[in-house]
Formats: structure tokens, C-alpha cells, sequence
């Protein structure tokens, strides 16, 4: 059963609601630091749990793929009955809000240290051979997990208080394997021209261990995306969205391409 959490935002102002996507091994309890911070500047947003994360562990993962959670996507917007909003995907969540842009429409797609449309690059598979275990069972197997609060350092943060980082390790759960050859291997890709009716806004990592900084940034070029850069962040910098000013980017570009779309169609 999905459970919904909902931020309202603050204030009288009238705004589109937003809706977040988290990644691999994560649930909705990882964006609401950054779903805090946007309530302030007035935005109403929602998070849940994809099938087998957070609250729904209990379901499994074995077998899901990056469509599966697409699937979940359309479902969870029907349910709240929400009319073209802004999307906010995070690592695979980015892939998996591209993919709903495929066939579906949203006022704004904002995608964070995302896989990108061509999916991951062959140094993902190099960086897993340093680590065999991990590599076999996230590209061979059933599932792959976080094993240590070391891998989730390494994975996610380049800075972190020791508390925080064991708070964050024992809320990560498995990830179907099947979702992460998707990303990591060749065959599954975007057809990007088609998202491009919507302001699109790529932000990038540049420690970020998953997805180069570089590669994502010839992306955005590639087509016209806005790119939103943060040199000194890691993959994770959702968590701690005030520490690089990660809200306050957003919220300033959300109202600009917003403002620009409400003075096209007066």
C-alpha cells in the first residue's frame, strides 16, 4: 500500500505542487529536507515509497524494473489527481521521471545527480570491479544492498558527521538488480527530444560517484536542458539541501520558468 507524505508549503501563494522520486535503495524519508526547504518558498509537494523501499520493504524488489516504477509514478499522480506537476527525481528516480515523460506531461522536470538518457557510463562497471561482491550481485543477481556504512560513505557522501551517516545506512534497503542493469548497461534509453516541451533543469555533483559531472553537463547542452551545478556536492546532496543552497537554486529556478510560462500564456 503506498504511503503518500505530504509538505504543504507556506503562505497564500498559489503554486503547482510538486512531486519527488527518490533513487536506488532510498524511500520518500530522503527528501524531506529538501521538500522543508521548498514549503518555505510556498510549494505544496508529496513523496512515497516506490514498491519494496521504505515503508513497503516488506514487498520486495526482485524483478522490478526501471518501467515498474514508471507504472508507479502514473499511479501515485492519479491518485492524488494532480494536473501536470512539477517532477523531482533524484540518482534513478531521474531515469525513472524521463520515462514518464515519455508519454505523460509535467510542468517542470527537475532532475538531480539523475542517471542520465543514455543511462550510466562503462565507469560504473570499472569502479564495481574494485569491488567484486558488490558488482556481481548488483548486475548478476536477484537484488543488491548498501553492505556497510563504509560503501554508503563512499557511494553518497564526501562529508558527513559519523551519527548522520549511520542514521542514513540503517534506512537504506535492497534494490532490484534488474532496475540497476538498466541504468548501467547500454539498450535502455531515453527518447529525450520528446520531454523537451517541458522546462528541464539538470542538477549535477561534481564529487558525485555514480554520474560524472562532466558527462551530465554535455548532456544538458546536448539538449538545451539548464544546468544547475554544484562542484563541492556529492551524490547525495539532497540531504542536506541548505548546506550548498541546493533549495534555494531550485526555488528561484522554479519560479522563474514559471513566471515565464504563466507570461506566455496571458
Amino acid at each position: 500500500m503506498k504511503s503518500i507524505v505530504e509538505v504543504k508549503g507556506k503562505g497564500k501563494k498559489s503554486v503547482p505542487p510538486v512531486l519527488f522520486v527518490h533513487g536506488a535503495w532510498h524511500g520518500a524519508w530522503c527528501w524531506k529536507p529538501l521538500m522543508d526547504a521548498l514549503a518555505e518558498k510556498g510549494f505544496t509537494s508529496y513523496a512515497w515509497d516506490l514498491p519494496g523501499h521504505g515503508t513497503r520493504e516488506s514487498e520486495g524488489v526482485v524483478g522490478l524494473g526501471i518501467m515498474d516504477y514508471v507504472a508507479e509514478l502514473e499511479s501515485v499522480i492519479d491518485e492524488l489527481a494532480l494536473s501536470r506537476p512539477i517532477v523531482i527525481g533524484h540518482s534513478m528516480g531521474g531515469i525513472i521521471a524521463q520515462k514518464f515523460l515519455e508519454k505523460n506531461e509535467a510542468r517542470a522536470l527537475i532532475l538531480i545527480a539523475p542517471c542520465p538518457a543514455m543511462g550510466g557510463s562503462l565507469l560504473l562497471p570499472i569502479k564495481y570491479l574494485r569491488q567484486p561482491i558488490a558488482a556481481i550481485t548488483a548486475t548478476l543477481g536477484r537484488k543488491t544492498r548498501i553492505r556497510n556504512q563504509q560503501m554508503c560513505n563512499r557511494l553518497f557522501f564526501n562529508d558527513i558527521s559519523p551519527k548522520k551517516l549511520e542514521a542514513h545506512y540503517e534506512r537504506l534497503c535492497p534494490e532490484s538488480s534488474r532496475a540497476i542493469r538498466e541504468m548501467v548497461f547500454p539498450g535502455f534509453k531515453v527518447k529525450s527530444a520528446k520531454i523537451t516541451s517541458s522546462p528541464v533543469a539538470v542538477v549535477a555533483a561534481g564529487k558525485d560517484y555514480f554520474f560524472e559531472f562532466k558527462r551530465l553537463q554535455k548532456w544538458a547542452e546536448r539538449y538545451r536542458y539548464d544546468f544547475l551545478s554544484f562542484p563541492e556536492a556529492a551524490h547525495n546532496l539532497i540531504s542536506d539541501p541548505k548546506r550548498y543552497g541546493l533549495g534555494e537554486t531550485i526555488t528561484k529556478w522554479l519560479n522563474k520558468k514559471l513566471l515565464r510560462a504563466a507570461g506566455s500564456t496571458s
